[in-house]
C-alpha cells in the first residue's frame, strides 16, 4: 500500500530528492552541492603561496606569505557561502 511494494522505497527515494535539491528540511539549509560550485577551493592548494618555515621562527616574507594564504581562503569561503545562501534562502 503506498509503497508499490518497494518496501517505502517511493518514500525514501523522495526524501532524497527533496535532500539533493534542497526542497527537504526548515529554511532549505540541506542541499547537495556540486563538485563544480568548489571546484576553485579544491584547486587552491596549487596556488598556496607559503611554504614551511626554514627555521623555528617564520621570517616576514613566510609569514606575509601565510597570511596571503589565509586571507585568501577566508574570501573564497566567504564568497562560497554568500553563493549557497543566495541558492537556498528565500
Amino acid at each position: 500500500m503506498g509503497g508499490g511494494g518497494n518496501g517505502g522505497g517511493d518514500t525514501r527515494d523522495r526524501e532524497r530528492l527533496e535532500t539533493l535539491y534542497g526542497g527537504r528540511g526548515k529554511g532549505n539549509r540541506k542541499a547537495a552541492v556540486l563538485i563544480e560550485d568548489i571546484d576553485a577551493l579544491l584547486d587552491m592548494r596549487k596556488q598556496l603561496r607559503c611554504t614551511k618555515a626554514a627555521g623555528a621562527t617564520p621570517t616576514k616574507a613566510e609569514f606575509d606569505a601565510l597570511l596571503l594564504d589565509v586571507t585568501d581562503i577566508f574570501n573564497r569561503l566567504t564568497a562560497m557561502a554568500q553563493d549557497l545562501q543566495k541558492r537556498v534562502l528565500p
